[in-house]
């Protein structure tokens, strides 16, 4: 069985899009999902299947989310070496080990246009910084990510595509969750 890493979007974000992370744990596992496991209460899933793409994985993920908890959202799917690959990567590597929650991710659904990934990295969004590389983009924080022009939502906007976004931290987390 396959090892996958779900992502879900924009979930328990204050009282917006409740999603009871034991209630989804027991509606995977019923939908013969195994291993099932999350990491804290933003909709990070590490999971079994005998499906062998994301794709029926995603659609499996969000209706169980919409099933059990009454919630649409987009689900991002990776692989442990997908995640393996964006850790050895680490573009800004002194930030994210001296502090991981001013590095964020952001999980693309596909790789944007590369026109698009020009014209967002042209765009002056210092003191903050931002890169891509095919259905990730990582952004460095300055402070913190609330108060940045270099928002989560302008990076999908730019770009044209739909993703979700996580602290290096979080990555790191799932990734490790993801190997034991």
């Amino acid at each position: 069985m396959a090892t996958w890493i779900c992502l879900l979007r924009a979930v328990n974000l204050g009282n917006h899009n409740k999603v009871s992370m034991p209630v989804l744990r027991e509606a995977l596992a019923a939908d013969g999902f195994a291993d099932v496991r999350t990491y804290v209460q933003s909709g990070n899933i590490v999971l079994t299947s005998r499906h062998r793409s994301a794709a029926p994985v995603a659609a499996a993920v969000a209706a169980a989310v919409e099933r059990s908890a009454g919630v649409r959202t987009p689900v991002i799917v990776r692989t442990p070496a997908q995640l393996d690959a964006i850790a050895a990567w680490d573009p800004f590597a002194e930030v994210s080990a001296a502090h991981p929650t001013r590095v964020h991710v952001m999980h693309l659904d596909a790789a944007p246009a590369a026109d698009r990934v020009a014209a967002l990295l042209a765009e002056d969004v210092a003191p903050d910084e931002v890169v891509v590389r095919g259905s990730e983009a990582v952004m460095r924080y300055d402070e913190v990510a609330h108060t940045s022009r270099l928002q989560h939502a302008l990076i999908t906007r730019r770009l044209g595509v739909d993703g979700t976004a996580r602290n290096w931290r979080t990555l790191l987390a799932l990734r490790d969750l993801a190997s034991g």
